[in-house]
């Protein structure tokens, strides 16, 4: 190796001053500035909050009777029930009376009403959440020896209603919750009560899942009188308080659950 090659003699490097350096990386090459690098993280970030504060709202058919039980010897129910509207409510009244010094058991009065939808169809594998509020009123006076009214709500849910029925879902035949037990009619009662309700279920790609809700009334009563009065009924709505005669459901792909658990969300 000459002199003629040593690094010493070599021709200096271009050296740019600060100020072009910085003005380099502020103006990207003309081949790099049409590169689409994604959505930034604040957008993704806020994607996935209004994902989390929404849901689609479903709507309920009106609410058919399904079931009476009355006393033996009654041609009609004393416990009435007004023509339903999709409106997702019940409504009832009774007037009652037993006469005093009768020999046998307590009578008693059960009725239900049941609507039941089918919902969109999964687009892909994932899980269907779902909620709703349910909740009942009883307008209730009386003066018996016993006088107690009671209500309830069951829920089905099936992941496709093309192989399996919401009233076969496992826990159907049991409440999933009692918004009302035992209310004593005496004088001037008005008791309400509200319960919001929730779920999920597993769903395939094409799977339409089903959802079956069922509202039901019962009546305890012995010697004496007991009216119900108008404005006692069940309803359903969205959760926290919104419009009656819906509920809300919401679909998360099989790929979004997997990254919520990766991050120790889930």
């Amino acid at each position: 190796m000459t002199l003629l090659d040593s690094p010493r003699n070599a021709p200096a490097a271009a050296v740019l001053p600060a100020r072009d350096l910085v003005a380099a990386l502020a103006a990207p090459p003309a081949d790099e500035a049409s590169i689409d690098a994604g959505p930034g993280f604040d957008v993704l970030r806020g994607r996935l909050q209004a994902w989390l504060r929404e849901w689609d709202t479903q709507r309920l058919p009106a609410f058919e009777q399904a079931r009476t039980i009355m006393p033996d010897g009654e041609r009609h129910s004393a416990l009435r029930s007004a023509a339903t509207r999709a409106d997702g409510a019940v409504r009832l009244t009774a007037s009652l009376y037993d006469p005093p010094n009768r020999q046998g058991d307590a009578l008693s009065w059960s009725r239900s009403w049941v609507s039941a939808a089918v919902l969109p169809a999964a687009p892909t594998d994932g899980r269907l959440f779902y909620r709703f509020r349910a909740g009942s009123r009883l307008v209730l006076d009386g003066r018996a020896e016993t006088a107690l009214a009671s209500t309830s709500v069951h829920v089905g849910v099936t992941a496709d209603a093309a192989t399996s029925s919401p009233f076969d879902a496992p826990g159907f035949a049991t409440p999933v919750v009692r918004p009302l037990v035992g209310v004593e009619a005496r004088d001037d009662v008005d008791a309400r009560a509200e319960h919001d309700i929730e779920g999920s279920l597993d769903v395939r790609a094409g799977d339409s899942p089903a959802i079956a809700v069922v509202l039901g009334a019962d009546v305890v009563f012995r010697d004496g009188w007991m009216r119900v009065h108008e404005g006692s009924g069940l309803w359903v709505g969205a959760a926290g308080g919104g419009p009656t005669g819906s509920i809300e459901v919401r679909f998360a792909p099989s790929a979004l659950l997997e990254l919520f658990g990766e991050a120790g969300i889930a």
